[in-house]
């Protein structure tokens, strides 16, 4: 087989992917299990796998769905949970008895309470959480899931309390020292201030711009700036600090009377009126209605950042044992014994599993929540969540087969074989491709974070730039993961509509994506 052909049937998985979810509009889960089934179907033929290898691949794929799913389960829950509390229309009473300037009011769920959310949990938590409070805010659904995909992007890096920025260091063999953390931490903030800007651009123009653009700056600096500088000290911890303190200093603006002011414009983004959640049970305080993200910030800050704490969870793991795997064309896959290690006591998902019981406890004592409200509650994130768990298990299927075949390192070789020297200009694409394909840049980091330190020592170029490109551009591509849309569209009640997301989404994803690659290419030539 030539190496154009092998080249083109290694990425027709990603490409019918992309077409079925993108552009006929198929739900997530039936395009992933497409992907999944032609993943298979390259790797038995084009790649020269083995059923053997194909069923461990299968396994594997499986097998990581599960630190999502732990996550996005609770997540949907908490959210049900407090509509069935009548906490949305609190907690909108809370910001708008704040401020009457309605972009302000956007901008501090889409893109400052998102970007916390992200900092200190992720897997689709702040856009599962903030899609629903954006609209009873009047948000319409559509837009309420990609402005808060938009607005916390930036922070798919070092969010999740560093996880990325961890995966990457350890694929790459230790290539992340000092200069690429300065270099990383510079081109999100480039990114974070590119989310708030899109956010009012889309709300309103320039008249939402000139409106917004003192606290775009600040927030920006607290945030991306704050970011830069922690990372020096601490990247576990560089995403969740400067988001606590940029919605510190919102408060302190709001508190001072900056942005309090009623004003607002006849965007396209926003409901005649506002559509808020069915709600049942007592009206609620909005100090009571906030509970679950007071306590889901302190349960966060227990569990990863008091070291005994944390080292005593730690202790509780689970893992898969993996046989040697190889492929009739040499592609190698050591035998593991310890793959996917999963610290449950750690996991995001126990973080939201205690923010939960808490939370719930504190309802019910209340009278917000009644001994009949469990079922209601349980059966909606059932409903919600079924279809989205097999999306996510199909989608990391497919993203682990094409790894372990060697479809992914064909594709992304392809592509460093036709830039050569321009390289830098195309990696961030590789990074995108990878957040696209798995819809986390942890695990896009995971695919293809040793390829591009490969790469980049192959070709002469200095592998932190390029490793930058890798997960700046994962970070980028999270706000095209079909699961985390399919999430987003999901507790937003606007199911079916991944397509619309997807594709109103791709021209700020690549905008911001080839403006890295040149910053890039011009580093590559600098270095």
């Amino acid at each position: 087989m030539s190496g154009l052909l092998q080249w083109l049937c290694a990425v027709a998985p990603i490409v019918l992917l992309f077409l079925a979810i993108g552009v006929f509009r198929l739900p997530t889960q039936r395009a992933a299990l497409l992907g999944a089934a032609a993943a298979a179907v390259v790797t038995l033929t084009a790649q020269g796998g083995s059923l053997w290898l194909l069923g461990w691949e299968v396994a594997k794929g499986a097998w990581n769905s599960i630190s999502i799913l732990l996550a996005i389960w609770p997540a949907v829950f908490l959210y049900e949970m407090m509509v069935r509390a009548s906490a949305f229309p609190a907690i909108r009473a809370l910001v708008t008895g704040s401020t009457e300037d309605q972009l302000m009011s956007i901008l501090m769920f889409s893109w400052l309470f998102s970007s916390f959310l992200q900092g200190i949990s992720g897997f689709g938590v702040p856009v599962a959480v903030c899609a629903p409070i954006l609209i009873s805010l009047g948000v319409k659904p559509l837009w309420s899931v990609m402005i808060t995909l938009a607005g916390h992007a930036w922070a798919n890096t070092f969010g999740t309390l560093g996880l990325a920025w961890n995966v990457l260091a350890q694929q790459s063999g230790g290539e992340t020292g000092l200069g690429t953390l300065v270099f990383t931490s510079a081109l999100l903030w480039g990114c974070n201030l590119a989310g708030g800007v899109t956010i009012c651009w889309l709300y309103g123009r320039g008249k939402a711009l000139r409106h917004m653009a003192p606290m775009l700056l600040l927030i920006s600096a607290v945030q991306g700036g704050g970011q830069l500088v922690t990372a020096l000290f601490n990247p576990t911890v560089a995403a969740f600090l400067p988001t606590t303190a940029a919605l510190l200093a919102a408060a302190a603006c709001l508190r001072a009377g900056l942005y309090t002011k009623k004003w607002k414009l006849g965007s396209p983004m926003m409901e005649q009126t506002a559509d808020q959640p069915q709600t049942a049970g007592q009206p609620i305080p909005a100090a009571r209605a906030v509970l679950p993200f007071l306590l889901l910030a302190a349960v966060s800050v227990v569990v990863f950042l008091v070291p005994p704490v944390n080292a005593l969870l730690g202790q509780v793991s689970i893992s898969l044992a993996t046989p040697e795997t190889i492929t009739a064309f040499g592609y190698h896959n050591p035998a593991q014994t310890n793959y996917g290690q999963l610290k449950f006591l750690t996991h995001a998902g126990a973080v939201l599993l205690i923010t939960v019981a808490l939370s719930w406890g504190g309802y019910r004592k209340s009278g917000n929540l009644d001994r009949d409200s469990f079922g209601p509650v349980l059966r909606a994130t059932v409903k919600k969540m079924m279809p989205v768990s097999l999306g996510i298990v199909f989608l990391l299927i497919c993203a682990q087969v094409l790894k372990g075949s060697g479809a992914m390192e064909v594709v992304a070789r392809g592509v460093t074989q036709v830039f050569g020297p321009f390289y830098g200009l195309a990696a961030p694409f590789v990074g995108i491709l990878g957040a696209f394909v798995t819809s986390s840049n942890t695990s896009s980091n995971i695919l293809l974070g040793s390829f591009q330190a490969s790469a980049a020592e192959l070709l002469g170029i200095t592998p932190g730039i390029i490793l930058t490109a890798q997960t700046v551009g994962g970070a980028i591509g999270t706000v095209l993961g079909p699961s985390t849309i399919l999430l987003g569209t999901t507790t937003a009640g606007c199911g079916g509509q991944e397509g619309t997301v997807l594709k109103k989404l791709l021209p700020f994803a690549l905008c911001l994506v080839t403006l890295t690659g040149c910053i890039i290419f011009v580093a590559t030539l600098l270095a």
